[in-house]
């Protein structure tokens, strides 16, 4: 199996203060923020480096901008060339925004680095924010603020017209005409006066029968596949060559995205390397499988058929239906 283009994805706090009722992450709230141990860092450093990444992306389960500084210090851990990405509510007053911006500004073009900032801009987020950011980071990377930042939007959900009108507002209120313009069954652009900004939906809502609208999990798999062009599996889904889809936690744990419950180490005790997540991967059969074969085949496979097809019924994403299994394959996986 050929692994390249990995995604390190970095939960760095579970502490959130923003309260969306639909929360997969409510149980874990304000207990605790990655800290970096020396080891830690060596860990993370030699992750962050490994010329297949093809992108590092920081957020929280909460809100990373209660532990902003701890992402100062992962950026500087690059070598250069690397593409970060920040997935925030932006729930700060303005300027503090602005400022924390700027310093993750200064620190990827000190590297010769790369960051997005992903303003979640969804019916969930949204009301719960005091400050609404989005037309003003609107004004700001127009008007060219920052050297090494890019802008784009996201929602947790295929609410598209909620995104829509609330993002052509907010650049409305700042005195700017903007329309969207759909590319996709999960992406939008934002066109403000000459300059484009992404919008990318996911159908991370766990529906309890309250989202009636939201895609199925089926429709939201077909979705992606029209994207990518090849069948749905677990991983880093690229064009190209499939990755490793790697998570880190706020306590350290490490996990494959969709296989939490198979914890691969911690990187304040282990080493962790790309090439030893690869290992545990290709030797245990059942992940191998969630990783080579589409999943709409291979997910029938594990366990009671019947159960596996009423948890479909209940969720709207694949990734919340392995929670759901997990009771089904868990001994598979061990191995």
């Amino acid at each position: 199996m050929k692994l390249k283009n990995h995604l390190l994805y970095i939960d760095i706090t579970q502490f959130c203060g923003i309260g969306c009722d639909f929360c997969m992450y409510t149980e874990n709230h304000a207990k605790s923020h990655l800290k970096l141990s020396s080891k830690a860092i060596t860990n993370l450093s030699r992750l962050i480096n490994d010329p297949e990444v093809k992108r590092i992306s920081v957020s929280g389960e909460g809100e990373p901008l209660n532990n902003i500084h701890v992402f100062y210090q992962i950026l500087a851990l690059s070598k250069g060339n690397r593409q970060f990405e920040f997935i925030t509510s932006g729930y700060l007053e303005h300027e503090k925004l602005k400022s924390a911006f700027r310093e993750i500004d200064r620190i990827v073009e000190t590297n010769g680095d790369q960051c997005n900032i992903r303003l979640s801009s969804d019916s969930h987020h949204i009301p719960k924010l005091k400050h609404l950011p989005h037309g003003k980071c609107i004004d700001d990377f127009k008007e060219g603020t920052y050297n090494n930042l890019t802008l784009s939007f996201r929602s947790i959900d295929p609410d598209r017209e909620f995104t829509r009108r609330y993002l052509i507002d907010q650049a409305k209120a700042i005195g700017f005409n903007a329309k969207v313009r759909s590319i996709g069954a999960l992406e939008d652009v934002v066109e403000v006066e000459g300059t484009e900004f992404r919008i990318d939906y996911k159908n991370l809502v766990k529906p309890h029968g309250m989202y009636e609208q939201y895609m199925s999990m089926w429709q939201y798999i077909d979705s992606i596949e029209q994207k990518t062009g090849k069948p749905f599996t677990l991983g880093s889904i690229n064009k190209q060559e499939n990755g490793l889809d790697v998570t880190i936690k706020p306590n350290g744990d490490v996990y494959l995205y969709g296989l939490e419950i198979r914890r691969l180490g911690n990187i304040h005790e282990d080493k962790i390397s790309y090439e030893l997540i690869k290992q545990v991967l290709l030797s245990n059969e059942v992940m191998r499988k969630l990783y080579e074969e589409p999943f709409r085949e291979v997910i029938f496979s594990f366990g009671d058929r019947e159960v596996i097809s009423k948890a479909i019924e209940t969720v709207n994403n694949p990734y919340w239906l392995m929670k759901e299994i997990y009771t089904e394959i868990r001994l598979d996986l061990a191995c």
